[in-house]
């Protein structure tokens, strides 16, 4: 996760922070206050000390909260409310935060208080999006930015919404969504030269430039951010791009310099007691020492970020601590610990990035594009009416005939415009049908595979359990038969078994559009374990090389050929060439995926030996994965089978 810091509510306490010793005018002034006056000030006290002593915010924000009660005005409790809710919230306590936020929106909307219900929406969608709840996120930024384009008369409220706009799509890698609402924000502070504006600005920018793999521009960015932070006195915010300058020294392979920024932003976080921040960093760090050979000790700082998200709430980070937990046990070759990761990861993955979370996000756009356009429509219509009223009449009076037709001439260029919006109006409505259809088409493929799916699970698999049952109960019913009905009855049963498994293996591959990486990962791990299990005195290996992208997805059937050559290739070591070591790898070269199946058995001669069934399927599914197969053995040397197919060959564009 590359880290960026929000824009906040109530920036016009900025200009208090920066001045001299600003916290000592406020806390003299407060001994003489009373009333509203007071309530004021113990608010500035809170937000001012948020970015250095979170007990002392807390405090003022307690205290503000009691005097605003005894005023009974309910202006003042909201603001006190806002006040608590940004201490909870920069200690990562995200459900008290949204608890105070909620408390102080109900009491805006009772006195119709715009302004100050968009600022409650902004500060919620920040809670929602920490919270991995992105559609409610974006729908409360969107409220928020819709009230301060029509009525905030600060700059800097709208600049400050696009930015977390920017970061929500950011995690759902719509990177130009994400620069293109940087962009206006950015273009926006700099026209009003606002330093602070402009520096988390360039810091997020900065973070989106590690997306796009320009990490030494990324760095320049950064760097700059952060002066700008400590210039502006928010010592708070360096830490988070030191964690962004730490994942681009990772990924320009600057191991040493990508620890020791890791580790200084893991003391600062400890310091300000920041929890949300304290477990991405402690991910990376955990993620980095496993890259660097050191996987217990990864494991273990994993462990705890991942015990810190999951007792905060913090959605993506614990998904994100599984994924690397699960790279850090395989290394430890603790595959079963791995496996179970995996599964953990897959789930969250799902739960957190699924396709109508994506999509909602995306309607909701469009919705609010929508919406703005009519009424800017609606606004400019009754603009154009109004002067075109006042034209009327002057021309009326001066030049008479003339104006007259200079009137029907501007209606007829209206007439235009509004035909052209009409036609491209009814143009996009066509796409948008179009696109629908090609939806709702897709649907109904996936639930025609659905069902096939169920029918084979629920007839064929109950059809083929109930032969075994039977085959098992003639058996024992019949004690007296002949050792080679026995034999063949048994060989009835062991190959019904191996159908059901072979049909369960299908219906996973029906039920999947297409199948990742990781999805391929965690069958062969399952699969590997079942046949170490089975065969105790062989020792199985299992690997895949770190040049694979966990998140490249397969066309289902091509996953599925790459999971049977291997699962063929393993029964076949397991039957016949007596091994105790059967080692499986996969890898890429330049433009192949290599699947290399290596056992140290018995061999046999390739060139007199006539190969069987399995050898051929084996041939058969290289041959429909576009690639070639290799096989090579020896007598008393064991055996090894390679396939190679091209990288682009049965792989999805995402």
């Amino acid at each position: 996760m590359y880290k960026y810091v929000r824009l906040l509510i109530f920036l016009s306490c900025t200009t208090v922070a920066l001045a001299q010793n600003p916290i000592d005018s406020l806390r003299n002034v407060s001994e003489t206050q009373t009333g509203m006056d007071l309530v004021k000030t113990l608010n500035e006290l809170s937000w001012n000390y948020k970015n250095r002593d979170l007990d002392s915010a807390d405090y003022f924000a307690d205290r503000a909260i009691l005097e605003s009660g005894k005023l009974k005005d309910d202006q003042a409790i909201a603001s006190a409310y806002n006040s608590k809710a940004s201490v909870f919230q920069a200690r990562g306590e995200l459900d008290s935060a949204k608890i105070y936020h909620e408390r102080s929106l109900d009491l805006k909307m009772h006195l119709k208080d715009s302004l100050g219900m968009a600022d409650t929406f902004n500060n919620l969608g920040i809670i929602y999006d920490e919270k991995g709840e992105y559609s409610s996120a974006i729908s409360h930024y969107f409220r928020a930015l819709e009230i301060y384009e029509e009525k905030a008369t600060d700059y800097s409220k709208v600049p400050m919404v696009l930015v977390n706009i920017g970061i929500v799509y950011k995690k759902q890698k719509e990177y130009e969504k994400v620069l293109e609402y940087y962009e206006k924000a950015l273009r926006i502070y700099e026209e009003n030269e606002s330093d602070f504006g402009i520096v988390i600005t360039t810091g997020n920018i900065g973070s989106v430039l590690l997306s796009l793999e320009k990490y030494q521009e990324s760095i320049g960015y950064l760097e700059k951010a952060m002066e700008g932070y400590r210039s502006l006195g928010y010592n708070r915010y360096v830490p988070y791009m030191m964690v962004n300058m730490a994942i681009a020294r990772d990924s320009l392979k600057d191991y040493t310099r990508a620890d020791q920024l890791y580790r200084e932003s893991i003391g600062l976080f400890e310091e300000d007691n920041n929890l949300y921040e304290l477990s991405n960093a402690r991910i990376g760090l955990g993620a980095l020492m496993t890259k660097q050979g050191d996987a217990a000790k990864g494991a273990e700082v994993l462990n705890k970020a991942l015990q810190v998200a999951v007792d905060n709430g913090f959605m993506e980070f614990e998904v994100k601590a599984l994924k690397e937990l699960s790279k850090a046990e395989e290394k430890r070759g603790n595959y079963r610990a791995a496996l179970e990761y995996s599964n953990r990861y897959a789930k969250g993955r799902d739960s957190l990035f699924s396709k109508e979370k994506t999509e909602s996000i995306v309607e909701m756009e469009t919705k609010y594009e929508s919406e703005k356009k009519e009424k800017e429509i609606m606004t400019q219509r009754a603009e154009l009416a109004e002067k075109e009223l006042e034209v009327e009449k002057k021309n009326y009076m001066i030049f008479g005939g003339f104006g007259l037709a200079f009137v029907l001439a501007l209606i007829g260029y209206l007439f235009y415009n509004q035909q052209k919006l009409r036609n491209r109006q009814l143009r996009k409505e066509g796409e948008l049908k179009a696109a629908l259809s090609k939806i709702e088409t897709q649907n109904r493929l996936q639930e025609q595979r659905l069902r096939i799916s169920r029918d084979l699970h629920d007839n064929i698999g109950a059809q083929l359990t109930f032969i075994i049952s039977s085959l098992d109960n003639l058996k024992y019913g019949f004690k007296d038969m002949g050792k080679d009905l026995e034999s063949r009855l048994m060989g009835i049963s062991d190959f019904t078994g191996k159908t059901i498994y072979e049909l369960r293996d299908t219906i996973w591959a029906m039920n999947k559009n297409g199948i990742t990486m990781e999805d391929l990962q965690s069958r062969i791990i399952n699969f590997i374990e079942k046949a170490q299990w089975a065969n105790k005195n062989t020792n199985f290996n299992f690997s895949l090389s770190e040049g694979l992208e966990m998140n490249e997805t397969f066309e289902s059937t091509k996953g599925m050929n790459i999971y049977r050559i291997i699962q063929e290739g393993v029964n076949n070591a397991m039957k016949y060439s007596e091994a105790d070591r059967i080692d499986v790898r996969m890898d890429k070269q330049d433009s192949n995926y290599r699947v290399e199946i290596e056992d140290n058995g018995v061999g046999f001669r390739t060139d007199s030996s006539e190969m069987g069934n399995g050898i051929n399927n084996m041939k058969k599914r290289a041959s429909d994965l576009g690639g070639a197969f290799e096989i090579d053995s020896e007598v008393n040397r064991g055996t090894r089978i390679l396939v190679r197919f091209p990288v682009n060959q049965g792989v999805l564009a995402e």
